[in-house]
């Protein structure tokens, strides 16, 4: 995870003592992924919205790679702390409610562990669609419903870490709701996160020597997609 969940109370940053909030070196190598992810699917440059944005990292490592970052967050003291580290625009909202940018004027948007977190998805979907250029790109990271991790953990895996997740996702319920909202699904794929692997559960922190994101087409511990606006 990287976006502080919109659900929870704007108020409370208790929610926010946890290493999932640290800057730490797992995390520092996981942003560059981010970063190269966005290059690699033809996003080189340009406006980019992160929806839940946390306390700025992932603002930050774009604003260093020279895109024009803008960022959502409904934590208040989320906000405050993202405002110390980026130039960019970070507005206070809800991931919800309308986005409050026109149509058409971001080159991607990412929502990176966010979509769990929200009872009404379809219409956050809506306007990361409406607010998308013609051919720009949602980039939606989520835990996996099919994940090898989950039976093995059982009640440690991440999902239920969280009490704040709502939603958890198949494939088929991810492509389902990019279609639904008028996008078009390019890749959707697992990956496994072994830079920041261990952050909710702590016996699994030794996996971290692994230091990169795996890629597999089913069973990973979280599902990525990537779809487009049509023309």
């Amino acid at each position: 995870m990287l976006a502080s969940p919109p659900v929870h109370d704007a108020g409370d940053t208790g929610y926010f003592d946890r290493e999932y909030f640290q800057l730490h070196p797992g995390k520092v190598r996981y942003l560059d992924y981010l970063v190269g992810l966005l290059r690699a699917h033809g996003i080189p440059g340009g406006r980019v919205l992160d929806v839940g944005a946390g306390y700025g990292f992932f603002l930050a490592a774009l604003e260093k790679a020279g895109y024009e970052a803008s960022g959502l967050e409904l934590s208040g003291h989320a906000v405050e702390q993202a405002r110390q580290r980026v130039r960019g625009p970070l507005i206070q909202q809800g991931a919800e409610e309308p986005f409050p940018f026109p149509d058409g004027c971001f080159d991607a948007v990412t929502l990176l562990d966010v979509i769990e977190h929200l009872k009404d998805y379809a219409a956050t979907l809506e306007s990361c669609r409406r607010c998308l250029k013609p051919r720009g790109k949602l980039f939606v990271i989520t835990l996996n419903a099919h994940s090898l991790a989950r039976p093995l953990l059982g009640r440690r895996w991440a999902w239920y870490q969280d009490p704040t997740h709502i939603h958890m996702f198949t494939p088929r319920m991810l492509r389902e709701g990019l279609e639904h909202a008028g996008l078009e699904v390019e890749t959707l794929i697992t990956e496994s996160n072994f830079c920041s692997v261990g952050e909710g559960t702590k016996f699994l922190k030794p996996l971290r020597v692994i230091g990169r994101v795996v890629h597999t087409p089913a069973f990973g511990d979280s599902l990525l997609a990537v779809a487009k606006r049509p023309r």
